[in-house]
């Protein structure tokens, strides 16, 4: 019989929604695979003993906790056979409207179907198995049908929400379900090769949806015990501590990290893969708005009671340093002893009880980083002048402009320069041959007369840099953001990589971040752009902007000088091949017109001493304007080594975006760092952390960034990502290539 759960709205729901509205769902569990009577098959079919229990547990917490209209769930072999579950993804077609709260739940086998016509590396589509899928034929249901009808809810404006516990491989087979050898949620079989072209389609995760899946397309899912002792869907058993412990408008991306780290800790290898663009991330399961801070959240993976260590889901990747601290809403503390690669990494408690602290529990970062090793150092000169005053001074030293006598902005490179020197109070006006002159203000005519007495040999044209300081209480202001930051306001104008220049502009006192030009000669740290957006002095959003282009800078400035470990060195690094002629540019300059395709290329001796470890890869960029582009993985594309660079038979491979490269025309000038990471472990939410604005809002060069205009134009399929647990350091390394695009002479 047909189990439909109708159910009375009694609560207001947290997303404003159309007075018809509602919120339905679709909830499958299959746990008998095995026919009564013996078929003439040879599989060896087993039967799951978790996913109906799975199945009823979401069901009662779609009702309790969330308050769905409808629920309508298929537990029996007789409605979960092939065509009851596409009568009833007819069913959910059909009852859907704009606006609904659509969630769809599958808990049973998973599997996958050769075939040897796909686009994908491993020619094989995954698929779900119905529970009469020992009849043969072609008794599952692929991939792409499941895209399919996600993108049928999405195409109504339904915010929908996807959640399947069941493994995408078909090769392991089932054991006895016991605390030490759980069953895994995929069949001993893969399908024979269904030998038909696909199509590619558009991932629902790109229109709205959020896809989750219990593990990626080449690991297990497994069946665990729950605490009650009876057996239940890892993922599922993971999932619902997560969402009772956690309040029912908590961001997804802070659900992911709580699920993770409980999996981590109950032994499972498997990782959930959350595909939502970041705005569906940002909100709660159900697509519900929610306020987050803007600093991230670390999850206990493990208490070691006897060590007094913890270790933590969160490390490198988010820009986490030893000496960072964290705190918890009990008001416990936690100081960074030691990083674990990219996402781990292990804490002490410093304020309050180890004893109150368990496996799931969240702390939220206070301080970024030590005080010795800050991201990045800034620094700015302060006044006891009032901001009236100061913008008077920029004012009055306009009229020194003429044709001989330019006054120019901090970026601009000038001739002589008029600053204020804080521990003294005067102004002094310098050149470029090192000569200096106090004096006693800084009027028009007095400062006049001081540059064209410190004139170097030369410089019959004067530009002068007025780089006029900030009010006390403005320094203050940011002085305060930054104490409890990864960068450093210096008082010293040597250390700093940057200076906050306040120049007269258009009636108004801004201030602008400036790349020294000593640091603009280091190598590594070339591309960081050499001046950030101009902020006004009166703008609300003053200090937030300043700080933010800060933080922004230091995080580019972390990647840029961070170095792989001595005992790992992956063996690929990013280049260019040249589409007209063939050959490859390892870096350093390239012109504008030539036909380029990213690519990986391998360095033989690091090669030869590599254990070919499937890895995890990364690619993204970094620009002279301070924007951090992710390549790859892209629209949630398939990342893993093995499949990437296609064996590692060649010593060239394409950046493959699963049948799209990363092909264009190099256009304008500027600078471009790529890099490759390559991690044993995934990173959460990759498009988060790899995608920023940059600092600076527009780029020289004619028609935009080709590769931005390249990415934005690719679909890919949906596809996952994968962590796995360790007890040993994790296994990362980064890798950078340089390329400076110039004109033609």
């Amino acid at each position: 019989m047909k189990k439909t759960i109708l159910l009375v709205f009694i609560a207001i729901t947290f997303l404003l929604q159309d007075a018809s509205a509602k919120k339905i769902a679709l909830v499958i569990g299959i746990d008998k695979y095995v026919p009564d009577t013996p078929t003439g098959e040879t599989l060896t079919w087993r039967n799951l003993n978790g996913a109906v229990r799975d199945a009823n547990a979401m069901s009662n917490v779609l009702k309790c906790k969330y308050q769905f209209d409808v629920i309508k769930v298929l537990d029996t072999p007789e409605e979960t056979t092939t065509k009851g579950l596409k009568e009833a993804f007819k069913w959910l077609q059909d009852n859907t409207k704009a606006n609904d709260i659509v969630f769809f739940y599958y808990a049973g086998h998973g599997s996958q179907v050769e075939n040897s016509r796909h686009f994908e590396a491993d020619k094989t589509q995954e698929c779900i198995v119905p529970s009469d899928a020992y009849k043969g034929k072609q008794n599952y249901i692929l991939d792409t049908e499941l895209n399919a009808f996600l993108l049928s809810l999405t195409n109504k404006k339904a915010m929908v929400t996807a959640i399947f516990d069941s493994c995408h491989s078909g090769s392991v087979s089932r054991n006895a379900i016991t605390a030490e050898t759980p069953a895994t949620r995929s069949l001993n079989h893969k399908f024979p090769d269904i030998k038909t072209s696909v199509p590619k389609t558009i991932p629902p995760a790109t229109r709205g949806a959020l896809i989750i899946s219990a593990a990626q397309n080449n690991e297990t899912a497994s069946e665990t015990v729950n605490t009650e002792g009876l057996p239940q869907g890892a993922f599922t058993d993971a999932f619902l501590q997560a969402i009772n412990a956690s309040p029912s408008v908590e961001n997804v991306a802070t659900l992911e990290k709580r699920i993770r780290s409980l999996l981590r800790f109950n032994g499972k290898v498997q990782t959930p893969t959350f595909e939502g663009q970041e705005d569906r991330m940002n909100k709660a399961l159900f697509g519900e708005n929610v306020s987050s801070s803007d600093n991230p959240l670390l999850f206990v993976e493990k208490v070691n009671s006897s060590s007094g260590e913890i270790k933590l889901l969160g490390g490198a990747a988010l820009k986490i340093n030893k000496g960072t601290t964290l705190k918890n809403d009990k008001g416990i503390e936690l100081e960074i002893s030691s990083l674990d690669g990219m996402t781990g990494s292990y804490a002490k408690v410093t304020s309050g009880s180890l004893s109150s602290i368990k496996e799931g529990d969240a702390f939220e970062v206070k301080v970024w980083a030590h005080a010795n090793h800050p991201n990045l150092v800034v620094y700015a000169s302060k006044s006891s002048l009032s901001d009236i005053q100061i913008t008077s001074i920029g004012h009055d030293l306009q009229s020194l402009n003429s044709s001989s006598f330019k006054i120019i902005k901090p970026w601009e490179v000038g001739t002589h320069t008029l600053a204020f020197n804080e521990s003294t109070a005067q102004w002094v006006v310098s050149n470029t041959c090192g000569q200096q002159k106090v004096i006693p203000n800084p009027t028009p005519a007095v400062v006049k007369k001081a540059v064209t007495g410190l004139t170097c040999e030369g410089n019959s044209n004067v530009k002068l840099f007025v780089n006029l300081p900030l009010s006390s209480g403005k320094y203050k202001m940011l002085d305060d953001e930054f104490g409890e930051s990864a960068t450093k306001l210096s008082k010293s104008s040597i250390e700093a990589s940057y200076i906050l220049g306040g120049f007269y502009e258009d009636g108004k006192l801004k201030y602008a971040w400036t790349l020294q030009s000593a640091n603009a000669q280091s190598e590594e740290t070339r591309t960081l752009p050499t001046y950030a957006d101009p902020v006004n002095v009166n703008s609300q959003s003053f200090k937030f902007n300043l700080t933010d282009q800060a933080q922004k800078i230091g995080a580019l400035k972390k990647w840029m000088t961070l170095r792989s470990p001595a005992s790992m060195a992956f063996p690929y690094k990013l280049c260019l091949q040249d589409l007209d002629n063939g050959s490859i540019i390892d870096g350093g300059k390239i012109y504008e017109g030539q036909n380029m395709r990213l690519a990986f290329k391998k360095d033989p001796a690091l090669f030869a001493r590599w254990k070919k470890r499937n890895m995890f890869l990364y690619v993204f960029m970094i620009d002279d304007d301070g924007e951090m582009q992710l390549l790859l993985p892209f629209d949630f594309s398939d990342n893993k080594s093995d499949n990437i660079l296609q064996g590692y038979e060649k010593d060239v491979v394409p950046v493959d975006l699963e049948g799209n490269y990363i092909e264009f025309t190099v256009e304008g000038t500027g600078v471009d760092k790529m890099f490759v990471l390559a991690s044993e472990e995934a990173i959460p939410n990759p498009e988060q952390l790899f995608n920023i604005n940059g600092v600076r809002s527009t780029r020289s060069g004619v028609g935009g960034d080709p590769l931005v205009n390249l990415l934005n134009s690719i679909n890919t399929n949906t596809r996952g990502l994968s962590m796995k647990e360790r007890k040993v350091k994790a296994v990362w390394s980064i890798s950078s290539t340089t390329f400076e695009s110039s004109l033609r002479q």
